[in-house]
């Protein structure tokens, strides 16, 4: 699966947009390994944008964001465009992805999982940061989702916290008689 993904990359590299898109989704149809799977939809993505097929692209960039929010193209390595591209539809699925991962993440709290629930309310905060959702990131209902997550990750942070035994009482020392 390296190597079909490796040469689906190294086609799209050389301008073989038909040829990698062809590539990725036969790797895709044989079943690609969950970890692979992003870079899979990435690529294809990047392959339809180049071909002017917006509309699966779409679909490809969503599946992308879905499995990877945090995951934008870098200036580097795709044009204006493509991160244009990516940024749409981002700023489309974020606020969905922060309002699934705050119910995920609020459901662990309630079973007492904290360290998962911390974690999760620690995504939703980096979520809610990015740049793609900061126009509305301050408005109800994601300004509210905000507030409550720092609240049950502090709250998750102080239940995993080791329990404070208090110090024992000074020992009184025995009063000296005279001398």
């Amino acid at each position: 699966a390296q190597d079909s993904l490796a040469r689906a990359r190294d086609l799209y590299a050389s301008a073989a947009y038909e040829e990698a898109l062809a590539a990725l989704n036969r790797l895709r149809a044989s079943g690609v390994a969950a970890e692979d799977g992003p870079a899979v939809e990435q690529y294809r993505a990047f392959c339809l944008l180049a071909l002017g097929s917006a509309s699966e692209a779409d679909a490809a960039i969503q599946a992308v964001v879905m499995a990877v929010p945090s995951y934008t193209p870098s200036e580097a390595d795709v044009s204006p465009r493509v991160r244009s591209a990516f940024s749409d539809v981002r700023r489309r699925v974020l606020p969905t992805i922060i309002q699934q991962k705050y119910g995920e993440a609020k459901a662990a709290f309630d079973r007492k999982d904290y360290a998962a629930a911390g974690d999760g309310f620690t995504q939703v905060l980096k979520v809610l940061a990015d740049p793609d959702v900061a126009s509305i990131a301050n408005q109800p209902p994601l300004a509210d989702l905000r507030t409550l997550a720092q609240g049950f990750q502090d709250l998750s942070a102080r239940a995993l916290a080791p329990p404070v035994t208090p110090a024992p009482p000074p020992q009184s020392q025995p009063a000296q008689a005279p001398t």
